[in-house]
């Protein structure tokens, strides 16, 4: 009987642990991208008039921002479990094929979608947070 009741208390603990990544990588990713909207807006509307320093710090800035959309979105595919250099190899490349062909509309918000449709079906605990899970007695 005890055992059953530890299951049943892994499982939820399990499960609360799922939710909370999956709202963390959901905040994350739409925060990022929104503050990568704002930057590129506002850089296009004070690119001609603003100093060529201040414009140069927020290209950093908004370049930091899109490639860390990809970064979050790898590491929450090896999370969900896709193999780490294939995950490697599409982000790269969709990274790229926004960054060079200007494909950033299409490729931003395909990215977001996929991701999130991958991290709602994540059965499987980040390494990071795995030691708060319960041992289970063998």
């Amino acid at each position: 009987m005890e055992n059953k009741t530890d299951n049943k208390a892994s499982d939820f603990i399990k499960g609360e642990l799922l939710k909370l990544e999956k709202k963390s990588f959901t905040v994350h990713i739409i925060a990022t991208t929104i503050c990568y909207i704002g930057i590129t807006f506002w850089l296009n509307a004070i690119r001609t008039t603003a100093p060529l320093w201040f414009v140069w710090a927020l290209i950093i800035i908004q370049f930091a921002l899109y490639f860390s959309i990809f970064i979050v979105s790898y590491r929450r595919s090896v999370v969900c479990g896709l193999n780490k250099n294939i995950s490697i190899l599409i982000f790269t490349i969709l990274a790229i094929l926004g960054r060079i062909n200007d494909w950033e509309l299409a490729i931003i918000p395909l990215t977001i979608i996929v991701m999130l449709i991958f991290s709602m079906k994540a059965k499987n605990v980040s390494n990071s947070k795995k030691h708060l899970l319960p041992k289970r007695p063998n």
